[in-house]
């Protein structure tokens, strides 16, 4: 497989406040080498801060008063699931909203900065993510823990700028619920914000929402959104394992401030799905049943338009009829994401069958062996 990997002289904290880009960056050491990016980083942000100023002027209000028109949709995953591909054809639907890749970058100045800035970030961003070329557009919908970062300080979204504290970030930011009091207020009512910001910038009804860090989060969005609709979409554990392996590791030269630890290996990421996937079959049941669907991608992908209509009918939306042309367009579309192939190595099989060889059999796939490659 062709490793794909990227680099940009700045970090994705471009748009956040240089307050917050403070708190991000409080008690982590950053690499001599990375120093400019840092500066250069740090001075773009401040100069978007005046922009933003205006944007808060014109829209706190209308803001603070937003109230929800439906319940949100949560398409909860680990990542490499299949989360993105779901996302991108639920929001074919337009009564949908959803973050998009801009307001991930700028959530500052999403709706009043975009008719000029929108087009300048397109012809410098790539037109399909280098790591598995889906569709990277500022419209394209975006899952939202990158701009849940640029509006406030508590994500383990940090490890992608500081690879070297990976185990601490997991460790202190992985569960929001147990924030202190004051941080958990303050990270709901900036999720909100993203939530309301979403709504007016795309104009639809249902929000849609994209993001595997909501795993561990389940009792705390009940509580916001109490008959909200949940999608938990799983894949072969081993797949999974070695994609996102590969994955990280496309990912960090484009926003890291720290270089990659010799020690950041799969074992990692197989602990890190392991303690996910038990902290959600732990946590489901403060769903409400009815507002819960669990699917696998391999259906996903095999009977597109079967399990999209299923979606529906389990949460009695309408429109089915009139959206399956377009999501028939968008299934035959250049854009629809395929998968390269390529080998699970065996420490990945090693690592699986460690940290959650009884997850596999449990999520309904057959176990492997390393022995058998």
């Amino acid at each position: 497989m062709r490793q794909k990997r990227f680099s940009f002289p700045v970090t994705t904290l471009i748009g956040t406040s240089l307050k917050n880009f403070v708190l991000i960056c409080k008690g982590h050491t950053i690499g001599k080498k990375y120093y400019v990016k840092l500066m250069l980083t740090f001075l773009v942000s401040g100069i978007f801060g005046i922009f933003s100023f205006f944007e808060w002027l014109i829209w706190r209000r209308r803001l603070a008063r937003f109230k929800p028109t439906e319940q949100p949709v949560f398409i909860i995953g680990f990542w490499r699931s299949g989360t993105t591909l779901l996302h991108n054809l639920l929001c074919q639907d337009p009564r949908s909203a959803y973050t998009t890749t801009f307001q991930t970058v700028f959530p500052h100045l999403t709706l009043t900065q975009s008719w000029w800035l929108k087009p300048l970030a397109n012809t410098l961003l790539p037109s399909g993510r280098p790591f598995d070329n889906v569709s990277w557009r500022m419209d394209s919908p975006q899952e939202e823990e990158f701009g849940l970062m640029n509006l406030q300080p508590d994500s383990i979204y940090k490890f992608f700028l500081f690879p070297e504290d990976f185990d601490d970030i997991v460790e202190q930011e992985l569960f929001t619920a147990n924030l202190p009091g004051g941080e958990l207020k303050y990270w709901k009512k900036r999720y909100r914000e993203m939530y309301a910001k979403a709504v007016f910038n795309t104009g639809g009804s249902r929000y849609i929402s994209k993001n595997p860090c909501n795993l561990t989060r389940l009792g705390l969005l009940v509580e916001m959104y109490p008959d909200a609709k949940f999608i938990f979409i799983h894949r072969d554990p081993y797949e999974v394992v070695e994609s996102l392996y590969r994955f990280i590791l496309g990912i960090f030269p484009g926003v890291q401030l720290q270089d990659v630890p010799a020690d950041f290996t799969r074992e990692k990421v197989a602990f890190l799905y392991g303690k996910i996937i038990r902290t959600y079959l732990q946590d489901r049941n403060l769903i409400d049943p009815q507002n819960l669907i669990e699917l696998r991608m391999e259906d996903l992908m095999e009977d597109t338009a079967g399990i999209i209509r299923n979606i529906y009918e389990r949460f009695h939306y309408d429109g089915i009829d009139d959206l399956s042309p377009t999501l028939e367009q968008y299934i035959a579309g250049e854009n629809y994401p395929g998968h390269e192939p390529y080998a699970i190595e065996a420490e990945t099989i090693r690592l699986v069958n460690h940290h959650m060889g009884d997850l596999v059999s449990y999520l309904g796939y057959k176990t492997k062996s390393r022995f058998s490659l």
